[in-house]
């Protein structure tokens, strides 16, 4: 007997459940767990160490002129405030929101890039602790002023057409950021996951800016291509099935983002499990931190997890690694990543010791995901304190 077809809801459920088995936290959960409208997010309290989790707030509608103005303590009780929060344009007119700590006549600007389908909010505990030591200048660390933002269709930053979903665009958004709030003076770009692409991809279009403009580079679990092939430590079937899934996945977060948000109700439980599964390594990770992170991911609409995958599989900056060569970088990933597995760290750093750099350092740390910013952000922090220091030195 020939089998049934499949109904719209059993695609619709089997989609979101593969995709969170097969596409991973940044992937997977937002197909199933991110609405398209935009909701406030629950508060997020501590976690264990009395370490500040900031309270997340959902941005308007993208579709608006402007993006959200927050409130006088965006981060919640016992993180660091904006000192200044601007709008940027981009090239095309889209408002990037953009926050900086410090002061803004510091010889040095770190700008934080976060990664897909996160927001600024990501860089949480290091806009704290980066914030406190770089605003003086502590001994440990030159002075230097943070530069924050939420990349496009993120956060509180607006969306741009569908075709401007590419890692090209991302490049583009960085340079309209450090032309309206870094128009003089060196820059170190810190990138986690998608967020390093975005500076890879820079590197490729401006090499120029490197060694000039930009003295410092780090890029913390990312990939410069090969994304295409990941198998996230699960079974073949699944990742095999994979190719079969993810095209349908896509048409419903693009042009049926409601059915999304079905999908996430009916899987809420699978969802829990996958954000921790993928995101972290410990199994001890507070279930607040969890929280926290889906509250990003439900953040940024479907249709913009759907139409940036693409870009991010598709990539190729393996050449864009040249122009780093002549400037201090830290390549900084957890040994447990299943989303950005520690050999593409490995490949970058071969690739930057191939074209003669002389001062890389490559930080492996332990028991860790692919969010080590969150899970161990103390390493995270120290690495990128030892980064400015060597170029201040350097200089």
């Amino acid at each position: 007997m020939k089998a049934p077809h499949p109904t719209p809801r059993t695609v619709g459920i089997l989609g979101g459940v593969l995709g969170v088995a097969a596409a991973g936290t940044a992937v997977g959960v937002a197909v199933t767990r991110a609405a398209s409208s935009r909701v406030r997010a629950q508060r997020v309290g501590t976690v264990p160490g009395d370490l500040p989790l900031p309270a997340l707030e959902a941005p308007e509608p993208t579709d608006r002129p402007a993006a959200v103005q927050r409130a006088d303590d965006p981060l919640g009780t016992g993180s660091r405030a904006a000192d200044r929060t601007e709008l940027v344009h981009a090239t095309d007119g889209v408002l990037l929101h953009v926050e900086e700590v410090g002061p803004e006549d510091a010889p040095l600007t770190v700008v934080l890039v976060h990664g897909y389908s996160l927001s600024m909010a990501s860089w949480t505990f290091q806009r704290r602790d980066l914030g406190r030591s770089l605003a003086t200048g502590n001994g440990h660390a030159p002075q230097a002023r943070l530069v924050l933002y939420d990349q496009r269709g993120h956060g509180a930053s607006a969306r741009g057409d569908a075709d401007r979903s590419t890692i090209d665009q991302l490049a583009d958004d960085l340079v309209s950021v450090l032309d309206a709030r870094v128009p003089r003076g060196p820059v170190v770009l810190v990138g986690h996951s998608m967020g390093g692409m975005t500076l890879l991809q820079l590197a490729a279009r401006r090499p120029e800016l490197f060694g000039t403009r930009v003295v410092g580079v780090a890029l913390v679990s990312t990939s410069a291509g090969g994304l295409d092939d990941l198998d996230l430590g699960l079974p073949g079937v699944v990742t095999r099935l994979r190719a079969a899934v993810f095209p349908v996945a896509g048409y419903v977060m693009r042009h049926r983002p409601g059915w999304a948000e079905f999908v996430r109700r009916a899987a809420a439980d699978v969802v829990s499990w996958a954000t921790k599964a993928l995101s972290f390594a410990g199994d001890d990770v507070d279930p607040r931190l969890v929280d926290y992170v889906d509250a990003m991911i439900g953040g940024t609409p479907v249709e913009v997890i759907a139409e940036f995958y693409p870009a991010l599989v598709g990539l190729d900056a393996s050449a864009a690694l040249e122009p780093l060569a002549a400037i201090p970088v830290l390549v900084l990933t957890g040994d447990a990543d299943k989303l950005i597995p520690q050999g593409h760290s490995d490949r970058i750093v071969a690739a930057l010791t191939a074209a003669g750099a002389r001062d890389v350092r490559y930080r492996v740390v332990p028991d860790s995901g692919h969010l080590v910013l969150l899970e161990h952000p103390d390493e995270v922090t120290a690495a990128i304190t030892d980064l400015v220091r060597r170029v201040a030195a350097a200089r």
